[in-house]
C-alpha cells in the first residue's frame, strides 16, 4: 500500500473538537483525497477515510472512543470497522479545507479525467468502474505518483496561484532540511539563501552585510 498524503482541516463546530489538541496543527490524515467510500449507516452518505495507517496510537484511541460515543456503539465494534475499512468513516460535511501531495494530485487529476470523460451524468455503472480501479491501483495496490517538483507537474485544471507558492516554500524547506543547518545559519537567511539558489539557478542569491553599500536593486542579482 503506497502512504497516502491527504489532510484535512475541519470546520468550526465538528464534532472531532473535544480531540483535536491531538493532532498537529488540527489536520487530520485521509486515506482519498475524495470521498470513495458510501454505507448505510450514514444514510448511505459519502464519506472521506481517515487514514489508519498514518495515526499514532492515542490519536486511534481516542478516535474509537469518540466516534462510539457518539454513535452509541461500543469502541470494539468501531474498532473492528476502522479496521475492515482502513481507517475511520467521516462525513464529508465537515471539511472545510484540504491538503494533498502527489498522490492526491494524481487522483484528483484521475478524477477530472473520468468526470470529462464518462458519459454525463455519469451512470452507477461507470461509477462503480472509476471506484474499483481507484481502490485496486491506490488503496490494495502500490501505484506511485509521478513527483511534482514545480507547478508545471500539475495539471491545469487544479493550479493555482496559492499553489504555486506552496510548492516552491516545500521546496525550500525540503533544500533547508537536507542542508544540516545551524540555528544561527537559518537565523541570518544563509540556509534559505542557499536553498533560494538550488530552486531558482538562474539567478543568484546572497547575503547583504549590514555594513555594506548596496542599492535595492543589488539585494537579489
Amino acid at each position: 500500500m503506497t502512504k497516502h498524503d491527504t489532510w484535512v482541516k475541519l470546520k468550526p463546530g465538528n464534532p472531532y473538537e473535544p480531540i483535536l489538541d491531538l493532532f498537529p496543527d488540527g489536520m487530520i490524515p485521509m486515506r482519498d483525497p475524495f470521498p470513495l467510500e458510501r454505507t448505510s449507516s450514514f444514510g448511505g452518505a459519502s464519506l472521506w477515510i481517515i487514514d489508519l495507517e498514518r495515526l499514532k496510537s492515542s490519536q486511534a484511541t481516542a478516535l474509537t472512543q469518540l466516534i462510539a460515543q457518539h454513535r452509541n456503539a461500543s469502541p470494539v465494534e468501531v474498532a473492528t470497522e476502522a479496521m475492515n475499512k482502513g481507517g475511520f468513516a467521516m462525513s464529508y460535511e465537515w471539511v472545510e479545507s484540504m491538503q494533498c501531495g502527489d498522490e492526491g494530485f494524481q487522483r484528483s487529476k484521475e478524477l477530472a479525467d473520468f468526470l470529462e470523460t464518462a458519459p454525463q451524468p455519469p451512470s452507477a455503472e461507470a461509477w462503480q468502474e472509476f471506484v474499483r480501479s481507484q481502490h485496486e491501483r491506490w488503496i490494495e495496490g502500490n501505484e506511485q505518483p509521478e513527483p511534482i517538483n514545480s507547478i508545471s507537474d500539475v495539471d491545469p485544471r487544479l493550479r493555482t496561484p496559492e499553489l504555486e507558492q506552496a510548492i516552491k516554500m516545500r521546496k525550500i524547506k525540503t533544500a533547508i532540511g537536507q542542508g544540516n543547518y545551524s540555528v544561527l545559519d537559518v537565523l541570518t537567511g544563509r540556509a534559505f539563501t542557499d536553498a533560494l539558489n538550488i530552486i531558482d539557478p538562474e539567478n543568484s542569491y546572497s547575503l547583504v552585510g549590514y555594513d555594506d553599500d548596496f542599492d535595492d536593486e543589488d539585494i537579489y542579482e
